[in-house]
């Protein structure tokens, strides 16, 4: 058996810097410096939420920047993809050209040797592992998104070991990562245990009115106060803001 070492205090201090990310999402940064560098993110949501603009948006920050990015798609084709950025962004398609963006297909449009996009949890861990290396250096890899690539699999409960693999994965790359999945479960499951931020994107009726939020349900080093904000899909993408007093029902508490 391997021999397990305790760290030395060199080690734990040299944990205690942290460089943060910008996701990109206008305003987050008046309520938290951001994001650990080398962190798992998990974004949850029903459909309409804003989840996959929230991943494009999370690329195409650092993308502007000069990083790397590595959008892998198992659900929306890659054209939908560029569309949606082209609508959002006049220079997306333009660091999709640069190669700053790489667009990885594992949608069910994409070419499988089943012929019902099917696939066990060693061709899946295999497609991923390709897609991760279709751009080499990426420093923000998203996978969007887990609920998809679980409908995939021959057998759903060998998700776990395909999840748990694919985190040790962009782990060990030391890449930002943010995944995608559908819903807000009332029993949490593997991934929002595992990762180290779990965000959720909702929206609830409150009298007339419609509002979307922003939840940091988890983070393991920036607390968020207030811990729900206003959000907002606009002509440029995903804000933030403090939720309007007048929008404060009790429904928010049920979040926390």
């Amino acid at each position: 058996m391997k021999k397990v070492e305790a760290l030395s205090l060199k080690e734990l201090q040299k944990e205690r810097k942290i460089e943060w990310i910008d996701m990109g999402i206008e305003g987050l940064t008046d309520f938290i410096p951001g994001l650990p560098k080398g962190d798992a993110i998990l974004v949850r949501g029903e459909p309409g939420t804003g989840k996959t603009i929230c991943c494009l948006q999370f690329a195409h920050a650092g993308a502007v920047k000069g990083e790397k990015c590595v959008y892998i798609s198992t659900e929306e084709t890659p054209q939908t993809i560029m569309r949606t950025g082209r609508e959002l962004w006049s220079d997306f398609p333009s660091l999709i050209t640069s190669g700053q963006v790489a667009i990885v297909d594992l949608s069910i449009g994409a070419s499988y040797a089943s012929d019902y996009a099917l696939i066990n949890k060693e061709e899946a861990v295999e497609m991923l592992m390709k897609g991760l290396d279709a751009q080499p250096g990426a420093t923000r890899i998203v996978m969007d998104s887990l609920s998809s690539l679980e409908r995939r699999l021959v057998d759903p409960t060998d998700f776990r070991e395909v999840f748990m693999k694919l985190l040790l994965e962009v782990k060990k790359r030391g890449a930002t990562t943010l995944f995608s999945a559908e819903g807000i479960p009332k029993d949490p499951n593997i991934t929002e245990y595992l990762v180290d931020h779990l965000i959720y994107l909702d929206y609830h009726k409150h009298d007339v009115i419609w509002t979307r939020v922003f939840i940091l349900r988890k983070s393991r080093s920036c607390p968020l106060k207030p811990q729900i904000l206003k959000l907002n899909i606009e002509s440029g993408g995903l804000s933030v803001e403090e939720i309007p007093i007048s929008l404060k029902p009790v429904w928010f508490a049920s979040k926390l």
